[in-house]
C-alpha cells in the first residue's frame, strides 16, 4: 500500500463519503427529503462537467438527457424555494455537497484502478471513521455517544456497511457518468413504487415528468459516451 497512492484515496474518500455525512448530520431538519432527492438528482450534471472538464469532450453531448433529468424531478416532485436565511444557507451547503461528491466521484474512479478493494475499504473506512469520530467529539457527552453507537450496531447497519463496500467496487469498476445515472434511477423507482402503491390520478405533469426522468437515466446508462474508452497509441 505504501507504494500505491493511499493518501489521494483517503482524501477523495473523505470528498465522497465523510464530509457529507458531517454535513446532513450538521444540517438536521433544515434539509427536507425533497430538497436532498432534488439536489442530488443534480449528480449526473455535475459528474458531465467534471468528465468534460479532464479532457473528455465527447461526454457533453449528454447533457441534455441530463438535464431532462432534473426537469423530471422537478415535475414529479413538490419543490419550494426556501423561505428563511438559514434555507438558503442549507440549500446553497447542500449544492456545495453535490459538487464535492462528483468531483470525489470522477477522482476515486482513477484512483482506485490499482488497489484491491479490501485496501480500498480499510483506507476508505478508516479515514471516514477517524474523521466521524473527530466531528462526533464536538457534539454531545461521550456517554451518549457510546450508547447511540450500541445501539447503531443491528442489521441495519450490516446493510450499510454491505452498501459502502458495494459503492466502492461499483467507483472503481463502473465509468463516472454512467455511475451517477443512479441518482436518477432511484428517484423514478420510488416514484413508481408510490403509483402502485397509493394508485394516485394520472396527470400530464406526471407523465411528463416520468418520460423526461426515464428517458435521461437511460440514455446515460446506455450511452457509449457514458464508459471509458481505450484509446490505442502508436508511440
Amino acid at each position: 500500500i505504501r507504494g500505491l497512492p493511499w493518501y489521494s484515496l483517503t482524501l477523495a474518500g473523505l470528498g465522497f463519503f465523510g464530509l457529507p455525512t458531517a454535513f446532513f448530520e450538521w444540517s438536521g431538519g433544515g434539509l427536507s427529503g425533497i430538497s436532498r432527492s432534488i439536489g442530488f438528482a443534480m449528480t449526473p450534471v455535475v459528474v458531465i462537467l467534471v468528465v468534460a472538464f479532464t479532457g473528455r469532450d465527447e461526454v457533453r453531448r449528454l447533457l441534455l438527457p441530463a438535464l431532462c433529468g432534473v426537469g423530471g424531478v422537478l415535475l414529479l416532485l413538490p419543490f419550494t424555494l426556501p423561505a428563511s436565511t438559514r434555507g438558503w444557507w442549507m440549500l446553497g451547503g447542500l449544492l456545495a455537497v453535490i459538487v464535492l461528491m462528483a468531483a470525489a466521484s470522477v477522482w476515486m474512479n482513477r484512483i482506485l484502478q490499482p488497489f484491491r478493494l479490501t485496501e480500498a475499504v480499510a483506507i476508505v473506512g478508516l479515514s471516514n471513521a477517524a474523521f466521524l469520530i473527530l466531528c462526533a467529539s464536538f457534539s454531545g457527552p461521550a456517554i451518549g455517544r457510546w450508547s447511540a453507537l450500541a445501539a447503531s450496531i443491528s442489521l441495519s447497519s450490516a446493510a450499510n456497511a454491505a452498501e459502502t463496500i458495494l459503492i466502492l467496487w461499483l467507483l472503481r469498476e463502473i465509468a463516472p457518468v454512467r455511475l451517477a445515472a443512479r441518482y436518477l434511477v432511484i428517484p423514478l423507482l420510488i416514484v413508481a413504487e408510490g403509483y402502485l402503491i397509493f394508485r394516485p390520478e394520472l396527470t400530464l405533469r406526471m407523465g411528463l415528468g416520468a418520460a423526461l426522468l426515464a428517458g435521461g437515466a437511460a440514455v446515460l446508462l446506455f450511452s457509449s459516451e457514458a464508459s471509458e474508452k481505450a484509446h490505442l497509441s502508436l508511440r
